[in-house]
């Protein structure tokens, strides 16, 4: 196992997306097998050490950054066990780069869905997180093809859940080694990565992801494939009104969403921060953005769209490096966004849920009343097909700050009003816990307090992650 100290040494693990500052560890271990990582564990567990587990470094919430104690990063946990092409499914260990994954089953013809969009990041990571990527459209997210997961908890035992195994039954889910009470609040049925799952009946591997790094390790997961994707194209169609965009969406759910891969939106504030790398831009336009299976027939059905609709200017990519050059496109912005703002010393405030179909167009509404009414700088975009916007300000000034803050819970409020969720791919982390709080109250917290508790009785694992670490005192 190695071994470092020092904060020059472990900077870099104290770092992700989310500019969470408050990161602080003493020491970084790497363990190179799991006998590492149990020895590891229930060491810091009879010495109250608290442990932050480290995956790729992707994350948005600072879920991997820790506030005291010592990190454990799973690079070296980077096997491809196996990849079974005619199961279409493989076994890999929580610290395998989803990139490299996707290059070793290419050559196999198969295809892992969920890939997230940052794809230096890891499996463990993804699975701990409920990872969404550009196409969740269509495939949804990491929850749908995860079969299998090993994890090390806290007093050394390695626990095992197979898809199919375990049910709750009674308001229980018996892991054998652990039984967990079923919480009183229910995951609604959209995009999330909101707390800990709980639906009734629901199967036992459900609850471990998107657990945040905070029930045990991941050590190893096992997942469902499909065959590689036939030929795709993409194509964006720039739009002058930016009202009616829900209705528009349904519609072209209705007429392309058997072949639709991705389904995306970019209000006119969004493309003014891409208008330097992509000259095409129309000035004073907003956009839809979409992906799908390549045929001259959709490609038509996409023209015809585009006219209907009176765009201002419609882009087509099928050939590689047109392809790739709009899916820099779709994926810049977030990057432009931050660096801009890190420049002239302003922190956004980003939003990141999601309703159910039927409250889309009036939160939509609600989000464009807000941008009409408020002098601050905002933008919306993202996935629309999903139901899933974000919403990001931008205050300039200490009242700015407040009152963005006073914004982010009156939409907080609408959204859960609307039957939707507080997080829909990026997760909890250390920075949201108040609008998990307003979601699910402070019984339901109490509640995964409680699981957290009997899965790490030590209390030492992923600190602050989804909840305070006060509730477990």
């Amino acid at each position: 196992m190695i071994i470092k100290e020092g904060r020059t040494e472990i900077l870099t693990y104290l770092e992700d997306a989310s500019n969470f500052r408050e990161g602080s560890a003493e020491k970084l271990y790497i363990p190179e097998n799991e006998a590492d990582l149990v020895s590891l564990l229930t060491e810091c567990a009879n010495n109250g050490v608290p442990i932050t587990v480290s995956s790729g470094g992707t994350g948005t919430v600072g879920g991997r950054i820790p506030k005291e104690g010592v990190i454990v990063s799973m690079e070296r946990f980077n096997r491809i066990i196996k990849v079974d092409k005619e199961q279409q499914s493989a076994v890999l260990q929580a610290g395998v780069i989803v990139n490299d994954f996707l290059n070793v089953i290419e050559d196999d013809g198969l295809f892992y869905p969920p890939f997230p969009t940052e794809r230096t990041a890891f499996i463990g990571g993804n699975v701990a997180t409920n990872a969404s990527g550009e196409y969740s459209f269509r495939f949804g997210p990491t929850r749908k093809y995860v079969k299998k997961i090993r994890m090390v908890l806290t007093d050394g035992r390695i626990l095992e859940v197979e898809r199919g195994a375990i049910r709750e039954k009674d308001g229980i889910v018996d892991y054998g080694l652990l039984q967990i009470p079923l919480p009183s609040y229910r995951t609604p049925p959209v995009k999330c990565s909101a707390g800990y799952f709980s639906r009734e009946g629901m199967d036992g591997i459900e609850l471990l992801i998107g657990s945040e790094g905070t029930l045990g390790v991941i050590t190893e997961v096992g997942v469902s494939l499909i065959k590689a994707l036939s030929s795709r194209f993409i194509v964006i169609v720039f739009l002058k009104d930016e009202e009616d965009i829900p209705q528009k969406i349904q519609e072209i759910k209705r007429i392309c969403g058997e072949n639709l891969l991705s389904l995306e939106f970019f209000d006119k504030g969004s493309l003014k921060f891409l208008k330097n790398d992509f000259p095409f831009i129309p000035d004073d336009t907003c956009a839809i953005y979409a992906e799908s299976v390549s045929t001259t027939e959709e490609m038509e059905r996409w023209l015809n769209i585009a006219e209907r609709y009176n765009a201002v200017d419609t882009v087509l990519a099928e050939d590689r490096t047109n392809y790739d050059k709009l899916i820099d496109f779709r994926h810049r912005l977030p990057e432009n966004i931050n660096a801009y703002f890190k420049k002239i010393g302003i922190v956004k405030v980003a939003m990141d849920m999601a309703v159910p179909e039927d409250s889309f167009s009036e939160m939509y509404g609600f989000y464009k009343g807000i941008m009409r009414n408020e002098r601050m700088r905002s933008i919306l975009f993202g996935h629309i097909g999903e139901n899933h916007l974000h919403f990001n300000l931008f205050p300039s000034s200490d009242e700015e700050k407040m009152r963005a803050q006073e914004i982010y819970e009156i939409c907080v409020k609408k959204v859960l009003l609307l039957g939707g969720t507080v997080a829909a791919e990026h997760g909890i982390g250390k920075i949201k816990h108040k609008w998990l709080g307003i979601m699910l109250g402070a019984e339901g917290l109490r509640e995964m307090a409680k699981i957290k508790k009997t899965f790490d009785p030590y209390c030492i694992l992923g600190l602050d992650n989804i909840f305070s670490a006060e509730l477990l005192r």
